[in-house]
């Protein structure tokens, strides 16, 4: 039997349970999968692979092995700071003229589509998205049932996505 046929069986039986291990230990199914890979490739490199007695024991502490140098590359890597931290935010604290543009033609395609809608509907939506009601609030402001109140601010948010949809200040 050839050292790369060994190699196949010892995979074949351990690399299941050699892959759990790893995963119980770094919390990460890829970099288990990874460093199980890494194991098989070094247990492969030992010169006398078909004379191993215990090379399920020592194709572990191979995997241990590899655990212990992920850690002290974990540890002596610098310390990363979150991009999205407001320290190292470089927005200019003005708002940019392009976006007050965006921004003030999106509030009047929005204002277009409400103006479309049916009073109640509008009502509905304005109380709810707006103000902040529930819609028990607004069906008892309504005078209509809890569902329908629901269903009116459904409706409206349907047809302002609609409308907003076909907008010509929404093609670009």
């Amino acid at each position: 039997m050839t050292a790369h046929t060994d190699l196949d069986a010892l995979f074949q039986r351990h690399a299941t349970d050699l892959t759990g291990y790893l995963r119980r230990q770094l919390h990460c199914p890829h970099l288990a999968e990874d460093l199980c890979q890494e194991a098989f490739l070094r247990l492969g490199q030992h010169p006398e692979l078909g004379r191993l007695v215990e090379s399920r024991a020592y194709l572990f502490r191979i995997a241990r092995n590899l655990i212990i140098d992920h850690h002290r590359r974990l540890r002596s890597r610098p310390v990363c700071q979150p991009l999205d931290e407001p320290a190292l935010c470089l927005d200019c604290p003005r708002a940019c003229p392009e976006r007050n543009a965006d921004s003030a033609l999106c509030r009047r395609a929005l204002y277009a589509a409400l103006a479309t809608l049916p009073p109640r509907l509008r009502q509905a939506l304005v109380w709810h998205r707006i103000e902040g009601l529930t819609q028990a609030e607004i069906g008892h402001r309504l005078d209509v049932s809890e569902r329908m109140a629901g269903r009116y601010v459904a409706q409206a948010i349907a047809r302002c996505r609609e409308q907003l949809s076909v907008s010509p200040t929404r093609q670009r």
